[in-house]
């Protein structure tokens, strides 16, 4: 009797732990970060001024009624915050001891399935020091807020230094002995210059710091770190006698000196040109292409990278993901991008492709690249992707031998594909040359498996370093095979085209823009004949991560 009593007892608190573990799992929360901006303005009085721009997707859990911005210091003062609905929205301290943060209480509660941006901007103190290795310079150190829980997607630092400093000044966008990241630019911006970072898919926890050194005549005040007794007793003298006082009969003093690194800058960016940096996908979108070729440039860039290999066409696509990707989310060797795992996403067990997903793919990367395109001349970036793509074609065309040529075909592919009138450009390319594909090129061997009138090869699509040598291919036949691939893919992509269309949302309509204001959290753009959005960074300090709430 005890016996069976004892194991009821067992058995109920079984039943209860596993109810417990189901419902935590249940609640785990899975978000990403689209877009993290920030800019950086270096004020004259040694103040900065910061400005997030953060895109947040809820995948799924509980809703999300807050986001945590981390700041380097204790010494912040909070500006306003607003959505992308143009809500302004309330703000307030969130530190609690050397965690310095913001709290951004969205308007409405973020649900599964739902994205939302938002801006905010702070003053902070105490953000430049003297730059000990470059005598006579002063500096900037950044950390980006990093996120435990999430990955960023998209990440842009913009550090605007005061007026009057040229190229030339700044010494190698880095404090030296802090090892920041290289920057990756530098753009003009009213009688001053700008230095910019970028990188993409950061991992949960990933941290990304950068910094910048300049002549020290350019503020008016900055921290030195203390160096030496001397330096020490100047700054820490009368606290030090008095701490030693009171413990003297203790007889120990103990100094503990830490250097602080700051943090999350926020910006709204004016007038900042084109926009350059865009992938051939993101860029297809600006060019206008239709949704349906732009899912097959993603395709392509997935063959491309050996991730996917098409087993069927009709009466959709069948694919099959190759096996170093089957977590869908790319090797340390070959990364995918964010578009590229939405892709995969999308497909189904039976390999074909889900309408609604692959819309949600399409509408990630059209809320993607308008946000990066915030601040920048819609106009001269589509002029300046178009002259891409008119040199990749050059290129071709100037190859010396068709093995040459047709090895930059590859390399080019994506920007190639880009341009209306590829078939014909195609042709004109190989009109007097043969195309010479390479056992490697999924992009190729899958139009030529399926769409080849008269296909003589097969290639190891696992293994296609273990292919025969390839029979090379008149460049009017390549030329046609490619076009009508390029043409059925997009025209088979889905089942259902209809609900495939359907699926995607219109973008909401814009706020016209007006004249930039630097201590508010409005994004706007001062050129009036260009569709501009603003380019914003978000960036924490090295002591403070983002969360939510």
């Amino acid at each position: 009797m005890v016996k069976k009593h004892f194991l009821l007892i067992t058995l109920v608190a079984i039943f209860v732990l596993i109810m417990f573990l189901g419902v935590a799992i249940a609640q785990e929360r899975i978000y990403h970060i689209n877009q993290e901006g920030v800019k950086i303005w270096i004020n004259k009085n040694g103040t900065i001024d910061l400005f997030y721009n953060i895109s947040i997707t809820l995948s799924s859990g509980p809703n999300i009624n807050y986001v945590l911005i981390g700041q380097p210091n204790h010494d912040f003062t909070m500006g306003q915050a607003e959505d992308q609905y143009e809500h302004i929205l309330t703000t307030s301290d969130a530190s609690s001891g050397n965690d310095y943060k913001v709290r951004v209480n969205l308007n409405t509660p973020l649900s599964a399935g739902q994205t939302i941006w938002f801006t905010i901007i702070t003053n902070v103190a105490h953000m430049i020091w003297e730059d000990t290795q470059n005598l006579g310079n002063v500096g900037m150190l950044f950390n980006a807020t990093w996120w435990p829980e999430a990955r960023v997607i998209d990440l842009r630092i913009l550090v605007v230094l005061p007026s009057g400093i040229t190229e030339d000044m700044v010494q190698n966008g880095t404090i030296k002995t802090l090892e920041q990241a290289p920057w990756n630019g530098i753009q003009h911006e009213d009688d001053g210059v700008a230095i910019y970072w970028e990188r993409q898919n950061l991992l949960p926890n990933e941290r990304f710091g950068v910094g910048v050194s300049f002549p020290k005549q350019y503020v008016e005040y900055y921290d030195v770190q203390p160096t030496g007794l001397v330096a020490f007793f100047q700054r820490y003298g009368t606290v030090f006698f008095a701490f030693v006082f009171v413990t003297f009969m203790v007889g120990g003093v103990i100094i503990v000196v830490r250097k602080k690194s700051y943090l999350l800058p926020k910006i709204s960016m004016e007038t900042l040109g084109i926009r350059r940096g865009l992938t051939a996908v993101e860029a297809s979108y600006l060019l206008e292409m239709q949704p349906t070729k732009i899912v097959t440039e993603i395709l392509y860039s997935l063959l491309q990278k050996r991730a996917i290999w098409v087993e069927s066409t009709n009466p959709s696509l069948k694919l099959k993901v190759m096996q170093p990707f089957q977590d869908k989310h790319g090797t340390p060797e070959t990364p995918l991008r964010y578009y590229e795992m939405d892709f995969l996403k999308a497909l189904k067990e039976d390999g074909t492709l889900e309408e609604e997903k692959l819309a949600h793919t399409i509408m990630f990367l059209r809320d993607a690249v308008e946000q990066k395109m915030r601040g920048y001349c819609r106009r001269d970036t589509i002029d300046y992707y178009g002259k891409i793509v008119a040199t990749a074609w050059e290129q071709v065309q100037q190859a010396g031998t068709s093995k040459l040529a047709s090895k930059t075909y590859d390399e080019q592919l994506l920007w190639l594909l880009l341009d209306s009138g590829f078939q014909s450009r195609t042709e004109t390319a190989f009109r007097d040359r043969a195309f010479e594909p390479s056992p490697f090129w999924l992009w190729y061997w899958y139009g030529y498996q399926h769409y080849y009138p008269n296909p003589t090869y097969k290639p190891n699509v696992e293994i296609p370093a273990q292919s025969t040598k390839p029979p090379t291919i008149p460049g009017a036949d390549f030329a046609n095979n490619i076009a009508t691939a390029l043409e059925k893919t997009s025209s088979n992509i889905v089942v259902n085209l209809e609900r495939f269309a359907n699926a995607i949302l219109p973008m909401p309509e814009a706020k016209a823009s007006s004249e930039p204001a630097r201590h508010e959290a409005n994004c706007v753009c001062a050129c009036a004949s260009c569709a501009c959005v603003c380019a914003c960074v978000s960036c924490a300090c090295a002591c403070a991560s983002g969360g939510v709430g």
